[in-house]
């Protein structure tokens, strides 16, 4: 579609144009990979606020898009956009089409120029803007309210080469947007806007100044506040960290090789892995005794687990529980026979899982609880090549932020890390279950996984308890410690069931197979 404006690109979010752009948003929205709103019905989008962003090389506006449903609910996002015309914009077109929401037509005196409406993300000049705007803390007004960047003081001097290096934005990305500026910074934007401060800068501030070695350190930040609202988090710039990929993909590395290079079905996790595994245990736990540290702040000071919140933690999730079993029941049909064998055996355990997550009620054990990473796999980590770094501390982006930034016993990190590598090893089966002798060899490589799978989260978990020690967010007995692991583990296969249900039925399988395993555990 082509839109049309007069003098300014600017002038497409005046009262008289804006209405075309926002009839193209619905379709914007279901093709970019960071919307999460996918799985609902789109009744509108309107631009709840535009903020001008001009520098000395460019422009951009940063928009609010309110996007209605038709189940009654909204949510607000965010997109940096910026017009290109020319060879710009033939680039632009040319490398990053993904980028591209419009072409418009700048009508002026000297005649019309034509060019493109597109993420300014994907512009070396815009990333360095936005870089450059955090390091002298400049303030944006809006229609409404005001954008404020700012600093912190691990913004050192070497960055300031950085407004000068090239920019790129990284594919693995989904719910929110990173930008890779050289080797000196990362900058995130966050897709959904809530008001109130996202815990992925909250952390990081804390971890920061506390001196955490193992996530990037926080640099700056860009936080929007509107009238008679508190500030919410727009985007954050983080240290650049050196590394070789995701866990995730080391993880699957590493298995594929084992498997690819050895034989026997009661092969455990190499001693390579293992060794990893253990590391990462102990990173883990270092970041809890960094998070458990006393202080005066209270959105950060340890709370010992009362009775209610054991009670409110059961209701939340017997909740998922029951929610995850009803969407599997409603979407039976639409699975293939394999995931229904799987469905029926999840459906008739449903008595057994909720008496696990109801467990914690009836124990009562005695620990604090504390702020933890609330979304922890291994693709929320970094592997360095000897060692590993723990990111993005923004919580499980469906959730509410006022539950992202609850504190909880973190054996939810443990439980969180041992699914992902239940899902590691559930990948690494399917890719070799592609293979032309895989038929043959299925109950193999089935019971290799399985002692993979135990392998690992067994290093894990002994590392990780071994370097806690007696902090006080572990429950001293063994078996309480079991036991909410179990429920914490119940939850998270059942958020993933959801998930996957909802974006990747052909994955349900693993949160299924996950749910049986925990449910008959021998």
């Amino acid at each position: 579609m082509m839109l049309t404006v007069k003098h300014n690109w600017e002038r497409l979010f005046d009262q008289d144009t804006v209405g075309e752009l926002e009839a193209l948003l619905p379709s914007v929205l279901l093709s970019a990979r960071w919307y999460g709103g996918k799985a609902r019905t789109i009744a509108g989008a309107l631009i709840k606020e535009t903020i001008p962003l001009r520098t000395n090389t460019n422009s951009m506006v940063m928009v609010f898009i309110d996007v209605f449903y038709e189940d009654s609910g909204h949510e607000i996002y965010t997109m940096l956009l910026t017009a290109s015309v020319g060879e710009r914009a033939s680039q632009m077109r040319q490398t990053h089409p993904e980028a591209v929401l419009a072409e418009v037509t700048i009508a002026g005196r000297n005649g019309d120029r034509v060019g493109l409406l597109h993420d300014a993300l994907w512009d070396h000049d815009s990333a360095r803007a936005l870089l450059q705007a955090v390091r002298q803390e400049e303030r944006f007004q809006g229609e409404e309210g005001t954008l404020h960047a700012s600093f912190t003081p691990a913004f050192s001097q070497a960055l300031l080469e950085a407004t000068s290096a090239e920019s790129s934005v990284m594919q693995g990305e989904q719910s929110n947007t990173s930008v890779r500026i050289g080797r000196y910074a990362m900058l995130k934007l966050y897709r959904r806007f809530e008001a109130g401060i996202n815990p992925d800068l909250e952390l990081g501030r804390v971890l920061t100044a506390r001196g955490y070695a193992h996530s990037p350190a926080v640099l700056g930040s860009l936080e929007y506040a509107g009238s008679n609202q508190q500030p919410g988090t727009v985007a954050i710039v983080q240290a650049f960290v050196e590394n070789q990929g995701d866990a995730w993909r080391y993880t699957l590395s590493e298995l594929e090789a084992e498997l690819a290079n050895s034989s026997g079905p009661t092969m455990p996790a190499s001693g390579t892995y293992t060794d990893a595994a253990a590391l990462l245990g102990r990173r883990t736990a270092e970041l809890h005794l960094v998070l458990a540290q006393d202080t005066a702040d209270p959105a950060f000071a340890p709370e010992p687990c009362s009775s209610s919140y054991w009670q409110s933690l059961r209701d939340r999730m017997t909740r998922s529980v029951e929610d995850s079993l009803a969407l599997l029941d409603g979407r039976f049909q639409a699975l293939d026979e394999p995931n229904r064998r799987l469905a029926t055996l999840v459906l008739e355990s449903k008595t057994v899982l909720l008496s696990r997550v109801e467990a914690p009620v009836m124990r009562n054990p005695q620990a604090v609880r504390i702020r933890c990473h609330g979304d922890f796999h291994l693709g929320q980590v970094l592997y360095t090549g000897r060692d590993f770094v723990i990111i993005d501390f923004e919580g499980e982006p469906a959730r509410p932020l006022t539950e992202r930034r609850a504190k909880h016993v973190p054996i939810v990190d443990v439980a969180g890390m041992i699914r992902s590598f239940h899902y590691a090893a559930s990948a690494a089966l399917d890719r070799m279950g592609r293979r032309p002798d895989a038929d043959e060899r299925r109950s193999e490589l089935e019971q290799r996984m399985r002692r993979w799978y135990r392998s690992a989260a067994e290093a894990f978990l002994s590392s990780y308890t071994e370097t806690a020690g007696k902090a006080p967010f572990l429950p001293e007995q063994a078996d309480d410690r079991d036991m909410l692991l179990d429920a914490y583990s119940i939850e998270k296969a059942s958020y993933e069931l959801s998930y996957e249900l909802n974006n990747r039925p052909s994955w349900a399988g693993i949160p299924l197979s996950g749910l049986i395993q925990l449910a008959h555990p021998h």
